[in-house]
């Protein structure tokens, strides 16, 4: 799990910035977020194209976990040390990052569901932020806060640096529809 305080403490526990995200909390969690990624991935998956899409998971699934691990820090150095000492697990950070890239993407006056409930689609990540924290307590209110960040910090452009450069999307986007095309039976 995402745990600041032992990778602060081991630093060859660093993977756990990483690996965290896909480790879930029991089949609940699991098929919560797999719903959720097919609901608002699979829209941001066919605006951005696969290779992509695949690219910025990658990076938010990075960039998420260290500003976890940030905020946790910050937090403890003013004495709230609840998120320094947290065992956090999952890919709701990036779910909520592609949440908020998808409420980013609709038309202004667009309205999102919310268990019938139609809220503005620009608040609809801050609604699903609250929302969560009410209904179950115990899930992480950083990891969910930090996919609504890494959102932002996509849509300023500070994460396309780390983006693949066009040429290579297209190359591997070829050589895909091309493996594809072999693997058809005839």
């Amino acid at each position: 799990c995402m745990m600041p305080h032992v990778i602060w403490i081991d630093h060859r526990q660093c993977y756990r910035i990483v690996t965290s995200a896909f480790v879930h909390g029991g089949f609940l969690h699991l098929g919560f977020n797999m719903y959720n990624f097919v609901f608002a991935g699979g829209r941001l998956e066919q605006m951005m194209g696969t290779v992509r899409f695949v690219n910025l998971i990658v990076v938010w699934v990075l960039v998420l976990g260290i500003l976890y691990f940030v905020i946790a820090f910050v937090g403890a150095l003013f004495q709230y040390a609840r998120f320094w000492n947290e065992c956090a697990v999952g890919f709701s950070g990036v779910l909520f990052a592609i949440l908020t890239v998808d409420s980013f993407a609709a038309p202004l006056g667009t309205q999102f569901s919310m268990f019938g409930w139609q809220i503005p689609a620009r608040w609809y990540p801050w609604a699903m932020l609250i929302f969560t924290q009410v209904l179950m307590p115990n899930v992480s209110f950083i990891g969910h806060l930090v996919g609504i960040l890494g959102a932002f910090v996509f849509s300023h452009g500070l994460l396309d640096c780390f983006m693949l450069p066009p040429f290579v999307v297209l190359f591997l986007e070829k050589r895909a529809i091309k493996l594809a095309l072999l693997r058809l039976p005839c």
